[in-house]
């Protein structure tokens, strides 16, 4: 089937061909674009066009109805929502000529971000028409890709275009943050003005313009002549530098205010479907030059970045030249002439591709900067000279490009074993994470969300209801199967299929089952299953290795069956076979070599197994400090030093953690043990906590059961939790029902350990039940509600409860709690399963509190606020409490002003506490709690002095 589409549509393939010509006219103080296009669009179509499509992208952030708009606010971020106007963009000044003749032409009824221009007369198929505009575009702060930052301009996603027109039809589409471009091939002639204090760069070559290009190498030498100081001394040359601007600044006026003449750059550009630019009076400039192998070709390189970022930018101009080298190797030659990489200051995201050039934000490490360069240099191939629709297929250019990161990480750093370093002082001076490399971060960042709920096919569009977790899966499933394909198949088969795949689609738009053609064309197998379960479904690999019997077993616990490899050890763990095994089933009995003591599947991990902890017959133990990189085929165990924690009974707890699991590859597996030596009783303590993460049963998404035995502070607990929620994750309104049970048994020892105002001391078993329902009907808006029964060998008791959240405008929000409570019978109700008047005291342990000494009041430390309670303190009695029924709202509010307090007012009534109403209200800073009214007060209901405060103040916060 693969093979007829791909015949029919390779016999049915056509493109249009768009020639631009633009001036435009940068106005850096108004913040604006005035310009005219001229576009000579020829229809290469069997079709006659009555109109075509065009994209007006900058209206996209033109109010909170666009699509750009919606999906922000669908994906929860309040990036553009809370926009000033003054910050948001548009186009407008339209006015289309086709061949002279004015057009008609309309928005789109959804999208005020795409037009239909109505041709005055048809477009025959063969023919060609110029369609000429004037535009003027309102830049907007950035927020997406288009904007600027002050004086820092980014000009992408900035005319008016053609939407695609091929054998599928029409491809108009909105723009969006999270989803990218599919746009027509063909030349582009720019002429851009802007103040001439401006570096520029841009899409295409400069045409005759010695004197730009003489003055921008002129800022390369003085880039150059920084680039081997010192991390010191490149930090005093610009604090030099800024001081002498500073002091100029000073001594006139007129300087700080100098306007500069404007000039004009030309720049050409064939074979590309997209035009960007970027413009900053204050970047540092860098040049270089890349040859390719058997190439007389020399092709510039340019790096231009801000002087804050100098010392992580230097070797940027190394970082593009190797990634246009092994790209050129691994696919073809880069065609064009230079490629160029700017400094995008606080630009949305972490790099974005056009033609010959890319926009990167700042890097914590060298690595990353490296990392992020070398991702979108290599969109020059995957995207931009292969023009795949990178709204309906992501994962074409995203998980090709990611792949092909694996792969010149790997030829690159091979010597370090393809490291990836974060940190240089914690991986390669401490150790913590030394071994820690690129393949293992793609297939981490791929093995800890395939198994989640709500995980979507990868061929979809960027339209429909992608989350961020699910469209990341573009770049990294991709990546790691494609990784796993390349070792099935060899590298240098690979090679040979994607350069035949790129020479044959180079400057066209391949789709799916184009690239899987070039894949079935050189290879005696079809692989059309393997993209099938790549792209169109979510299965997943997971294998087991198990002996039984002196039998060696292979258990299929996955639904993607693909070829495996295994290896087989003799009892000195030595290597001695490995083959490749294909079964179908649920299960394999191998035969295995004489003397195998040992099997282990996909021993250099290439395989993206899910669960690559159940892949090996026996598993030593292996210790890291801190962390690293997990083996798989041993048992990880991290080893770390514990913070010390206090308790009056233990004192100061120190001791060791030792954690297994909890990463991706574990199955959803892990096991914490916490070792801890008290002080002040000389006696040992610790925690043992295992969990075991479940994903889609049946109708539920997720679950997870733990275990837990405390043995800290004169109290020895142990408890069993099992979680469970169902998610209606592309449902709107959202919706979550979740349900937790816990088996609780706590033996309290000692009234020295524990506040016996609050703690009975004896044994105890609880069991609790809690169902709740989570609703967010917009973006601005959730609400929950909830029951709980919590009963045990001496009490029951019922809750109910309710929370609403509301935000009405950037840091305006309003959140009410209620619950009510109330005890099934009245006598002998153990006192820490009380309702607590000024906030739930954790009876059963769930939260860490620092001391729960009876030295402790309780007043002005933690509390935690996970039941019941009002945040005002009774400090004649802080432990007011109600062994019958209770009721409380709780109201919180948010307001705009960044340093602006919150205010917090609550109100509790209950029929054993000894006042009728308590009602209390203050100011909440962090997590520091100030009640400035008390209703039960005596005398001062409100402060009269700074004493009344001091004894008032709490600190609270969530554990």
């Amino acid at each position: 089937m693969f093979l007829l589409f791909s015949f029919i549509h390779s016999e049915e393939y056509f493109q249009q061909d768009v020639t631009y010509d633009i001036d435009v006219t940068l106005n850096d103080s108004n913040k604006t674009l005035s310009a005219f296009e001229k576009i000579t669009y020829k229809n290469n179509s069997r079709d006659t066009l009555n109109f075509i499509w065009f994209h007006l992208w900058p209206n996209a952030y033109k109010n909170d109805s666009t699509a750009l708009a919606k999906q922000f606010i669908r994906l929860g971020s309040t990036r553009f929502l809370y926009t000033k106007e003054k910050d948001r963009g548009y186009i407008d000044s339209l006015d289309f000529y086709v061949d002279g003749v004015k057009a008609n032409w309309n928005f789109h009824v959804e999208w005020v971000d795409v037009a239909k221009i109505n041709l005055p007369k048809p477009l025959s198929p063969g023919q060609e028409i110029k369609i000429e505009t004037p535009f003027f575009v309102k830049l907007p702060k950035v927020v997406s890709r288009l904007g600027h930052s002050g004086k820092h301009f980014e000009i992408t996603q900035w005319y008016p275009k053609p939407a695609v027109y091929d054998n599928e039809g029409w491809h108009p589409m909105p723009y969006l943050n999270m989803g990218e471009f599919y746009s027509e091939f063909g030349t582009f002639d720019v002429k851009i003005t802007l103040p001439e204090d401006y570096r520029i760069m841009a899409t295409g070559d400069m045409i005759n313009e010695k004197e730009e290009l003489a003055w921008l190498d002129s800022l390369s030498s003085i880039g150059d002549s920084l680039k081997n100081l010192t991390k010191k001394e490149l930090a005093k040359h610009f604090k030099e530098k800024k001081s002498k601007s500073d002091k100029k600044k000073k001594s006139t006026e007129k300087d700080s205010l100098k306007v500069y003449p404007n000039k004009t750059i030309h720049f050409r550009q064939n074979n590309v479907h997209d035009f960007a630019w970027f413009a900053d009076p204050n970047w540092i400039v860098q040049k270089g030059e890349l040859w390719l192998d058997d190439s007389s070709k020399q092709i510039a390189l340019w790096s231009m970045y801000l002087p804050k970022n100098a010392w992580m930018w230097r070797k940027s101009l190394d970082y593009m030249h190797d990634s246009g080298l092994w790209y050129s190797r691994f696919y073809g030659d880069y065609p064009y002439n230079h490629i160029s990489a700017v400094d995008g200051d606080m630009s949305a995201g972490g790099g974005m591709e056009y033609p010959n050039i890319t926009v990167i934000s700042s890097s914590p490490s060298e690595d990353l900067l490296e990392y992020v360069i070398m991702h979108e240099v290599g969109h020059n191939w995957f995207y931009g000279i292969l023009g795949t629709n990178e709204r309906d297929h992501a994962w074409m250019d995203e998980g090709l490009t990611e792949y092909s990161g694996i792969r010149y990480w790997g030829k690159k750093y091979f010597k370090r074993n393809a490291q990836l370093v974060f940190s240089d002082v914690l991986q390669n001076k401490i150790g913590i994470g030394k071994n820690y490399n690129m393949p293992h971060f793609q297939y981490s960042n791929y093995a800890s969300n395939a198994l989640k709920d709500g995980a979507q096919p990868l061929n979809i569009s960027s339209n429909k209801n992608y989350s961020y977790r699910n469209y990341g899966q573009n770049y990294s499933k991709v990546a790691v199967m494609m990784r796993y394909l390349q070792h099935y198949i060899g590298e240098s088969k690979i090679d040979i299929i994607l350069k035949d795949y790129f020479e044959s689609w180079k400057f066209k738009h391949p789709k799916s089952n184009d690239l899987i053609t070039s894949f079935n064309k050189h290879l005696d197998d079809d692989v059309s299953w393997f993209f099938e379960n790549l792209i169109d479904s979510t299965t997943y690999i997971d294998y087991m290795a198990n002996k039984k019997n002196g039998k060696f077993i292979i258990k299929n616990n996955g639904n993607f069956d693909v070829p495996i490899e295994v290896a087989f050890y003799d009892q000195r763990n030595k290597e001695i076979g490995k083959e490749w095994v294909s079964f179908q089933g649920d299960s394999y009995i191998l035969e295995t070599p004489i003397g195998c003591e040992k099997i282990i599947i996909d021993p250099d991990q290439y395989m993206p197994d899910v669960n690559r902890a159940n892949n090996s017959t026996k598993r030593p133990l292996k210790p890291h400090f801190i962390y690293d990189k997990p083996t798989y085929n041993n048992v990880d165990v991290n080893i770390s030093p514990w913070l010390p924690t206090y308790n009056s009974y233990d004192g100061n707890l120190n001791g060791l953690l030792f954690s297994y699991g909890g990463d991706a590859g574990f199955g959803g597996k892990s096991l914490n043990a916490f070792v801890l030596y008290g002080d002040k009783n000389k006696k040992i303590n610790g925690i043992i906590r295992s969990k075991k993460e479940f994903y889609n049963l049946g109708f539920l998404s997720a679950g997870s059961f733990e275990s837990v035995f405390d043995s800290r502070g004169g109290r020895e607990s142990i408890k069993f939790i099992f979680t469970a929620k169902k998610n209606d994750r592309y449902r709107k309104p959202y919706k979550q029902n979740n349900i937790k049970i816990s088996f609780n048994y706590h033996d309290i020892k000692s009234t020295i350990a524990l506040n016996p105002n609050i703690y009975n001391v004896g044994k105890f078993g609880t069991v609790k039940l809690r169902l709740g329902t989570f609703w967010e009907p917009s973006f601005s808006s959730s609400y929950e509600i909830f029951s709980k029964i919590h009963a045990g060998n001496n009490f029951a008791k019922f809750d109910i409860g309710a929370s609403l959240e509301k935000t009405f405008s950037k840091g305006l929000k309003t959140k009410i709690q209620l619950d009510a409570g109330s005890f099934l019978h009245l006598k002998n109700n153990p006192k820490q399963y009380h309702y607590f008047l000024s906030g739930s005291i954790n009876p059963d342990f769930d939260n860490y509190v620092w001391d729960r000494n009876a030295g402790n009041r309780l007043s002005v430390i933690e509390k935690v606020y996970n039941g019941g309670g009002i945040r005002g303190i009774n400090i004649e009695n802080p432990f007011l409490s109600s062994d019958n029924n209770i009721f409380m709202v709780r109201v919180r509010q948010s307001f705009p002003k960044f340093f602006s307090p919150d205010v917090f007012f609550d109100f509790a009534a209950g029929s054993s506490l000894p006042e009728e109403n308590y009602i209390s209200g203050g100011i909440i800073i962090g997590p520091i709690l100030i009640p400035l009214y008390q209703n039960w007060e005596m005398k001062y209901k409100v402060p009269n002095n700074v004493n009344w405060i001091k004894e008032r103040i709490r600190l609270y916060w969530f554990l």
